[in-house]
């Protein structure tokens, strides 16, 4: 049954991948303004817990909290997603639901805690922890469910296959350049369109870190509503598009 399920499960669309990475740099940047912690890019914090011992690093215990409920997130979203892979259910609209209310909690922490003092602030952490659990649910729903397409949060692999990418890219131009068979042109067109597709969720993710900044700048975190938004709407495109509604 849960094979069946997942040869049925719809490739994603690219849109889609750079709304959710564009929702992980708008996620990030308020967490990081707001509270100091990165939810989406948690190797930052594996790289100030690791330095603390120098450092002495304000903070620190929030930061390791944070790695622990986006990898507490990330096995429970796996968990769920095989469940409903045995039930026969596809999984896209509940996994994006999932991380819609993550969100939702975090901003209503946000806004209704009291002002957040510094990086050792319990609310802020605490606010903090809902937004990491959110990104743990998006890495493993784009990992999952989205086959072929780049983590939309963490830029770094991003960034190495964008440079690998860009390198194959001119060698099959030259290849193609050099050679007229169809093999050519299609190894051409095919690494073209990888290479679009991980600049494409690179650029979605630095335009959601500057979004986010300018929101958190001008309104606070009211703005940060603008990500539940985005993720729920693309819940209800999945319900639609599983039949559900």
């Amino acid at each position: 049954m849960a094979e069946a399920t997942r040869a049925a499960e719809r490739p994603i669309s690219l849109p889609v991948s750079v709304l959710l990475s564009f929702v992980a740099g708008y996620v990030d940047s308020y967490t990081y303004l707001g509270f100091g912690l990165f939810v989406a890019q948690v190797t930052g914090s594996f790289v100030i817990a690791g330095a603390e011992y120098v450092t002495h690093e304000p903070g620190v215990v929030g930061k390791l909290l944070v790695v622990a409920a986006f990898l507490i997130a990330a096995a429970l979203t796996a968990a769920l997603i095989a469940l409903l892979r045995e039930a026969g259910r596809a999984a896209l609209a509940p996994i994006l639901g999932l991380e819609a209310a993550l969100l939702a909690a975090f901003c209503a922490l946000a806004l209704y805690i009291p002002p957040v003092v510094g990086a050792t602030d319990r609310n802020g952490i605490i606010a903090g922890v809902f937004a990491a659990m959110a990104m743990g649910a998006q890495s493993v729903l784009v990992r999952l469910l989205m086959t072929g397409v780049p983590q939309t949060n963490v830029m770094t692999g991003n960034m190495t296959q964008l440079g690998i990418t860009t390198t194959e890219l001119i060698l099959a131009w030259r290849r193609r350049r050099d050679a007229a068979a169809a093999s050519a042109q299609h190894q051409f067109a095919e690494v073209r369109a990888r290479l679009i597709v991980v600049l494409l969720i690179a650029v979605g993710f630095l335009a959601g870190v500057a979004a986010g900044a300018g929101a958190y700048a001008a309104i606070g975190f009211g703005g940060a509503a603008f990500a539940i938004v985005v993720v729920a709407a693309l819940t209800v495109w999945a319900l639609l598009l599983e039949g559900r509604i």
